[in-house]
């Protein structure tokens, strides 16, 4: 493997964000590739010269390993960088799985809310948004962290806390007592304010 990982994606939070916390908390040495629209440099040039053998964004190339996809990324870096005491603990570990894909799926449907205008977009934030961040709610409850514990689930949250208080600020306000605690809570670990006050944070 090389001694420097490259992680390519937009220059926005997005898909990436959970492993670049996870390769700030590991203290790694990596370097980051961030394409804006166009993109030409993207598209251009750089999707079919790396060789990924299924070229997307986010991409990993570490060495000979070359990778895309979201989940596929953060799972490999949870073994590469020897951190899979995030994943849970015993039967825990099946919580945080699921917690994992309920955020990207909430994250999905946030798009499909943004391509929504007028009242068939306000019935489909009340119906297929609001009801599974109210079972977020519901879980987490007064934990510190939403497995009692530290855990990968909780850098998925605040990557989907943080873009669900930007994008519906008016909606977030009903979770805010339950969630903005444990916002502070996450960045305020050394690694990630470090990473958020040098303004490299997306």
């Amino acid at each position: 493997m090389s001694d420097k990982i490259i992680l390519g994606y937009w220059n926005t939070p997005g898909k990436a964000q959970p492993s670049r916390y996870l390769l700030e908390l590991s203290g790694v040495k990596y370097e980051e590739v961030r394409y804006s629209y166009p993109a030409a440099e993207w598209f251009g040039r750089d999707k079919y010269a790396l060789g990924l053998p299924f070229p997307n964004l986010p991409y990993l190339l570490d060495g000979e390993v070359k990778i895309t996809e979201s989940e596929t990324i953060f799972d490999y870096l949870i073994q590469r960088l020897n951190k899979v005491e995030l994943l849970g603990q015993g039967n825990d570990k099946y919580i945080v799985d699921n917690l994992k894909n309920l955020f990207s799926d909430i994250g999905t449907r946030m798009y499909i809310y943004s391509q929504k205008e007028g009242e068939e977009q306000t019935k489909f934030l009340s119906e297929q948004i609001l009801p599974k961040i109210r079972d977020i709610h519901k879980f987490l409850g007064q934990k510190e962290y939403l497995l009692g514990y530290f855990t990968a689930a909780d850098l998925y949250f605040l990557c989907f806390a943080k873009g669900f208080k930007n994008t519906l600020p008016d909606s977030y306000n009903e979770f805010a007592a339950t969630f903005n605690p444990l916002i502070q809570r996450l960045e305020n670990i050394p690694q990630i304010a470090k990473y958020i006050s040098e303004g490299r944070h997306p």
